[in-house]
């Protein structure tokens, strides 16, 4: 019994050059996922010239199949927990000199590139005064007066 096919038979070269072009694409955008799906086109298209697949789905389900079973098999090998960039944790070190200004009459102190508020405000403080930052905690800045400058 002969099945009618609903995608004609792909030449062999086009299935390779379909998982060439998957690859390279991968490479530019580094998915990490079409490179699986054309190894599969790939070796599809190299089996193609020992086996006779009788119509183009064939073909396809089985290069996709085998780009489902290398995605799954090897992704988390490949793509090593030693090989993702670790996140960099911006932590402020305090003992460094800030700069006090006030704005809508809450006092403020610029330190390491950012306006922090003050959380234990003084009187006496001056604006442009320089202050020593002791602590940063909730998005405030406990800051107490320099005694003599260096």
């Amino acid at each position: 019994m002969n099945s009618i096919g609903l995608i004609e038979l792909i030449p062999d070269w086009i299935l390779i050059a379909a998982g060439l072009v998957l690859i390279g694409i991968e490479i530019i955008f580094g998915l990490f996922i079409l490179f699986w799906f054309g190894i599969g086109l790939v070796t599809v298209g190299l089996l193609g010239f020992f086996v006779d697949f009788e119509h183009g789905e064939y073909q396809l389900i089985f290069a996709f199949a085998i780009g489902m079973v290398l995605l799954f098999a090897l992704r988390k090998k490949v793509i090593a927990p030693h090989n993702a960039q670790p996140d960099q944790l911006d932590t402020y070190q305090t003992g460094d000199i800030g700069l006090l200004s006030q704005h809508n009459q809450q006092w403020m102190v610029f330190y390491h590139g950012t306006h922090w508020i003050v959380a234990n405000p003084k009187s006496g403080y001056e604006v442009g005064q320089r202050v020593k930052v002791d602590e940063i905690k909730s998005n405030q800045a406990w800051v107490s007066p320099i005694e003599h400058e260096d």
